[in-house]
């Protein structure tokens, strides 16, 4: 029986060829779609999945109260390890960590620099970072030792056993390799090249050496992995005042821990709860990926119960002569699920071909291969559920047919009949079009968020870290750059132009709140800064090489001042500490952070010992790579240890909207998938339609009906039908992006143009889609169409 059926589900593809094409390209396009997104959700959910000790490690965060604003962050202070250690026997391994810079590493003609982490030997024991050499017991214990990843031992050595070697390390100190670790998969929340101990931290750094006692220097990482048994709740109630009771109540953070479950889908806080993430995301392109491919199966039901007058009489006779109801369901069933396993095998075509080309939109550690059992399992399930979803409800439509009516020819397909499927074309084009609200909203709220004043001038700024050589040479650097010819200005500071690298409080003003403690952006700056960066003063100056009453002053930002409550902020009065500076200068606001965010208050003083990175200006004009290559020897001269590496401002800045752009991108990419699967089942119904009312076409052709009438006559019930989706689909998109955008504090408002404009193209679409069948049909010679009466 089995045979048979597939053999009749064969024949009835291959005769009704159009049809079946249409079919089985919807449902191949429907289920690629719902296949690269179950890639990508597969890969987002896969994050630090490989460790071992997963459920029971955790990062320490603290929730901060400053300004009457709650906050959630992660930078610690350096006692806690110890302290846990010590006092917290909940607390297996403890390890600190820094936040990942970029060194210097040398080994003979080798000179690198990659990014790579200080950290405690409990590091190695609790997170699964495998070592293909050395002993993860010993390989941290001496301070003067360093673990590379095995790309970088080959970068470094070639060939050669690199076990023992030494490398120089910021042209200040040397290492001996002592272990080899497996390659950092990409799926992994922390990267790295190299590991060095954290002790060596301590002994080359003034700075880490001196906050070893200081609880309210926050400025490192810190993970713990808990004992059997002992909650992340629990814990975190355990720790919660303990900065407080070191602090004597000065402090009001409130730690706790994140677990590593979450550290990469759950990362977002607001308020001190734990709002989400990237799980966000995770389940929208979900959840776009099941009405993409419900909206194919849709396109298969329609065509098939669209049919059924082409297939009433097949259902007649095989009933006829004794074919039970269950029986026809399975035949039909049958060609259901061939057509979508035809589907499936052409959807992992098009999966394996369109992969490449998504690897700039999140797509580009995420692998496909017909060898991966589990996928493609699941895949297979996804194809036979697939074809079951759409079979369903033609297989009960077509095997309820009354045989002595379909017999009698006494058979019509009534209003009733064509509800349903008006119901799931209104269904699927909702869906459509609600897609392109969304990927329009998404678009639109990205380019507000670019076009957003910066407060300062990108353009043919780049940025560089001072390492320890060329902060001793940077006046020497700085005249040699400067008479190149190609530089306008040289500049260092605390914090790049994209990021704020220190947050102070217990600064005081006339008229300030005691209780009050806010956050300030502290910048340390040259006077050269506001040239190299092309800062715009809103009044006063900015500090001067010659005044050195500067050494005291202060510059502020707009929010600084507003918050201040400063009316004439010029010669106005800060202190800091024991310092009493005197306000010189405003400037606009500068967008560091992000920048869908409003701007943090902002302080600027001229401390040169807190300057470590490196702004070059060129010149208006000048030609970059000239430019580049010019500066290139006299960095080279000056920081013998180091690659010459930069970093374009404006490249950088633009890195700070990849996520939402990766996720416009996709959105777009699936809305017109979407739209398109729905249109290919539109041409099929409106051709099947045209079909069908043949001989009413030539009737009222002979009757003097123009071809525009007729074409209005086929069109406008398709268009009435997407005219209903898009009332429905507005309302839709309004509520959930509403939503969407009030996580981001400087965001959009939504147009109702925007719904408009998506109805209109929606309608044009729809029209570009039935008109050439339509027209076809009306331009019908009706002495064929009528050669039968």
């Amino acid at each position: 029986m089995l045979k048979n059926y597939i053999k009749i589900a064969v024949r009835n593809l291959v005769k009704n060829k159009g049809y079946a094409s249409i079919n089985i390209l919807g449902l191949a396009m429907g289920m690629a779609v719902a296949l690269l997104i179950g890639l990508w959700v597969r890969y987002e959910w896969s994050f630090d999945s490989f460790h071992e000790n997963r459920a029971s490690i955790a990062r320490v965060m603290k929730k901060t109260y400053f300004n009457g604003q709650k906050g959630t962050g992660d930078g610690i202070m350096l006692p806690l390890a110890t302290e846990l250690r010590t006092n917290f026997s909940e607390a297996k391994y403890v390890t600190r960590l820094d936040w990942g810079d970029k060194h210097s590493l040398v080994a003979g003609d080798q000179k690198l620099s990659r990014p790579g982490h200080y950290a405690d030997p409990d590091f190695l024991k609790m997170f699964t970072f495998p070592l293909v050499k050395g002993n993860a017991e010993q390989a941290l214990k001496n301070p003067y030792s360093i673990v590379l990843t095995e790309s970088l031992a080959h970068a470094m050595f070639g060939n050669a056993e690199p076990i023992g070697k030494v490398i120089r390390v910021d042209n200040q100190f040397d290492v001996m390799v002592t272990g080899i670790l497996k390659d950092i998969p990409k799926n992994s929340s922390l990267e790295f090249d190299y590991l060095m101990p954290y002790e060596l931290n301590i002994a080359t750094s003034d700075f880490v050496r001196g906050a070893q006692d200081q609880w309210g220097n926050n400025f490192l990482q810190t993970f713990v992995q808990l004992n059997d048994g002992v909650s992340p709740e629990a814990f975190s109630a355990r720790i919660a005042n303990l900065v407080r009771t070191k602090m004597n109540d000065k402090d009001e953070s409130l730690l706790f821990v994140h677990p590593m479950p979450k550290w990469h889908l759950f990362g977002e806080f607001k308020d001190w709860v734990n709002t989400g993430g990237a799980i966000e995301y995770v389940r929208l392109f979900a959840v776009i990926g099941a009405l993409v491919l419900l909206i194919a199966c849709i396109n298969f039901m329609n065509l098939s119960t669209a049919r059924s007058e082409k297939r009433a009489r097949e259902v007649g006779i095989r009933k006829a002569v004794g074919s039970q109801r269950q029986q026809l369901i399975a035949q039909f069933l049958m060609e259901s699920m061939l057509t979508a396993f035809l589907g499936f095998v052409i959807a992992l075509v098009i999966v394996g071909f369109t992969l490449p080309f998504l690897k700039d939109v999140g797509f580009e550690n995420i692998t496909f291969s017909v060898n991966d059992i589990p996928l493609m399992a699941v895949a297979l399930a996804g194809c036979i559920i697939t074809g079951l979803l759409a079979g369903s409800y033609p297989a009960l439509y077509l095997s309820g047919f009354v045989p002595v009516k379909v017999l009698k020819g006494t058979f019509q397909v009534g209003r009733a009949a064509n509800l349903p499927r008006k119901i799931l074309v209104v269904s699927q084009f909702t869906f459509s079009i609600a897609l392109i609200i969304g990927t329009v909203i998404v678009f639109q709220q990205i380019q507000h968020a670019k076009s957003r004043p910066m407060g300062y001038n990108p353009d043919k700024l780049i940025w560089l870290s001072l390492s320890s050589d060329l902060q001793k040479n940077f006046f020497p650097m700085k005249t040699e750059l400067l008479g190149s010819g190609y530089v306008e200005a040289v500049s260092k500071t605390s914090s790049p132009m994209t990021g704020v690298y220190n947050q102070w409080e217990g600064f005081s003003w006339p008229g300030k709140d005691p209780q009050s403690q806010p956050l300030f952006s502290a910048l340390m700056v040259d006077p050269a800064y506001f040239k190299a960066a092309g800062l715009k003063l809103k009044e006063g100056r900015f500090f001067e090489e010659k005044m050195l009453s500067d050494s005291n002053a202060i510059v502020l930002n707009e929010a600084s001042v507003k918050l201040m409550g400063f009316k004439n902020p010029v010669g106005s009065h800060v202190k800091f500490g024991d310092d009493d500076m005197t306000v010189i200068g405003v400037t606009k606001n500068v967008i560091q952070q992000n920048p869908y965010e409003e701007v943090q208050p902002a302080v600027m003083l001229m401390r040169p010992y807190f300057t470590f990175q490196g702004l070059i200006r060129f010149k208006d004009g000048v030609d970059v790579k000239k430019a580049l290559a010019a500066i290139q020897p006299v960095i080279e001269k000056y920081n013998p240890s180091y690659p010459f590496e930069y970093r374009f401002v404006d490249d950088e800045y633009d890195q700070k909207f990849r996520s939402e752009d990766q996720i416009g991108q996709l959105a777009g990419i699936f809305a017109g998938l979407a739209i398109l699967i729905s249109c290919l089942g539109l041409f099929g119904l409106a051709s099947f339609m045209a079909e069908r009312r043949t001989k009413e076409i030539g009737v009222r052709k002979v009757l003097g009906a123009s071809i525009p009438q007729l074409w209005l006559l086929l069109s406008r019930d398709f268009v009435f039908l997407v005219l209903i989706s898009c009332v429905i689909a507005s309302p839709l998109a309004y509520y959930f992006l509403q939503n969407w955008l009030a996580k981001y504090n400087y965001h959009i408002s939504i147009s109702p143009f925007v719904f408009l404009g998506a109805g209109v193209a929606a309608v044009l679409v729809t029209l570009a889609t039935i008109s050439f069948q339509s027209i076809k049909a009306a331009l019908m010679n009706p002495v064929k169409s009528l050669r039968t009466e």
